[in-house]
């Protein structure tokens, strides 16, 4: 509970001096009644809104879903003769990394940020997707079944987001 000298932060739920314009954690704009004058629903509902659209961590994830991906498609099939990432394991593959990555874009990142990791996992699906076919010599998959796997690792990103919003707040409680 947040002592008569703190403001808890209706967006994200951390703790601010009273005399803060801005939540430290989220850079949020702090009402310091606001916080005080609504309904624990209400400020549950505030809590999980996302707060602006930021591309810069869409590119951050962008970034991560890429060298990860790179590592794990390109680079150990090199090194490692019998990884052989094709099809539908190279998209189990994608959608782990894409689950990893949202967890850490949502755990880093400042603020609601849950739907950026998801764009990003959307822009580097296609991508992801052809590589694979093109890779595929054995198992090759149906454009149907690509489709609908690269849909899925979407959705798992949108949790991996979800779980690290959980843990960013968690970190900015105590």
């Amino acid at each position: 509970m947040a002592t008569e000298e703190e403001i808890v932060c209706t967006i994200c739920g951390a703790k601010n001096e009273s005399s803060a314009g801005r939540c430290e954690s989220c850079g949020a704009k702090l009402d310091p009644l606001g916080s005080r004058d609504l309904s624990p629903e209400e400020l549950a509902a505030r809590e999980t809104q996302q707060g602006r659209f930021r591309w810069k961590w869409v590119l951050v994830a962008v970034g991560i879903y890429a060298t990860l991906q790179a590592i794990a498609l390109i680079a150990l099939p090199m090194v490692i003769d019998a990884y052989d990432p094709q099809g539908l394991a190279g998209l189990m593959i994608s959608a782990g990394i894409w689950f990893v990555g949202g967890i850490i874009v949502g755990a880093i990142s400042p603020g609601r940020t849950f739907v950026e990791p998801t764009v990003a996992a959307l822009i580097v699906v296609v991508p992801t997707l052809l590589w694979i076919d093109f890779r595929s010599d054995v198992y090759k998959l149906s454009l149907m079944a690509m489709s609908v796997s690269g849909m899925l690792g979407v959705m798992v990103t949108l949790m991996g987001s979800f779980f690290g919003e959980k843990i960013q707040i968690s970190r900015s409680r105590r």
